[in-house]
């Protein structure tokens, strides 16, 4: 009899011991798969990009395969904010990211860590909100501009308004650094003008922004590498397998053009 029920006993308990193996085990290939992708992403060249067309060649590089083709592992980052981009570079999260040239001048005031390895043909278009009704500079006294907190959209609204702020008038910048929420403001009469970027300032012209035309930023967009992570022998390697990536890409957009592959961003 003590052993039937022993018997029993244990067939209620199989079923037990082996979902708890079977848990273990997963877990313990749970970690294992986290320690690979993470060895993956130290060995790979980590890039922070945003979603805008002065990225499009480094991003339809990874969507074209191309980094692969020449045998090179990059890892973008997408964010949605250059000062996202910023915080990355300070903390050593990426080995570069795409920002604007103004801000890695002001990052490098306290000691040369970042070095420009990239040009890229960012620029920033000054728009007036469609229920504004603004359109010329003289019209923004007690208005509100969005721009990024720091950089050169920043210093352009600065620049838009300095005879303004000169006579005593009264304007006002706020810090609005995601690009999408900084559109949907800008569309919806939250601000009543706008610093931005392509292709979001198209985005905004066809929501009936107007672009106060004197007002727009020569390129001045730039890959920052910081200069630590660039000192190692295979990064430098990586950079120039992941450049001449950036080239192919680059050519395939002058071919085919940019709104052939604006879905990428």
């Amino acid at each position: 009899m003590k052993s039937v029920f022993y018997i029993i006993i244990c067939i209620f308990l199989l079923p037990l011991s082996l979902c708890c193996q079977s848990e273990e085990e997963s877990q313990r290939l749970s970690k294992a798969e986290r320690e690979r992708l993470y060895r993956e992403d130290s060995a790979a060249l980590k890039i922070g990009v945003l979603p805008t067309e002065d990225c499009l060649p480094i991003i339809l590089a990874k969507e074209l395969g191309l980094y692969d083709t020449l045998g090179v592992s990059v890892h973008l980052r997408r964010y949605g904010a250059m000062s996202e981009c910023r915080l990355a570079l300070q903390d050593s999260l990426v080995e570069g990211a795409v920002i604007d040239s103004t801000l890695m001048s002001l990052l490098n005031s306290d000691g040369e860590w970042l070095h420009g390895g990239l040009s890229t043909d960012m620029t920033w278009q000054f728009l007036t909100a469609k229920k504004a009704r603004i359109s010329r500079l003289e019209q923004l006294v007690d208005k509100i501009i969005a721009a990024d907190s720091h950089g050169e959209s920043h210093r352009l609204a600065e620049l838009a308004i300095d005879s303004l702020l000169n006579k005593g008038q009264l304007v006002f910048i706020v810090q609005v650094e995601d690009l999408n929420i900084r559109l949907n403001m800008l569309n919806s009469g939250n601000v009543d003008a706008a610093l931005l970027p392509e292709p979001y300032a198209t985005r905004a012209r066809k929501q009936g922004a107007k672009v106060i035309g004197r007002v727009r930023s020569k390129p001045a967009g730039v890959l920052a590498m910081r200069t630590e992570a660039m000192q190692h022998e295979a990064r430098k390697q990586q950079y120039e397998l992941f450049l001449r990536a950036v080239a192919i890409a680059k050519d395939s957009i002058r071919q085919y053009g940019a709104t052939h592959y604006i879905k990428y961003l």
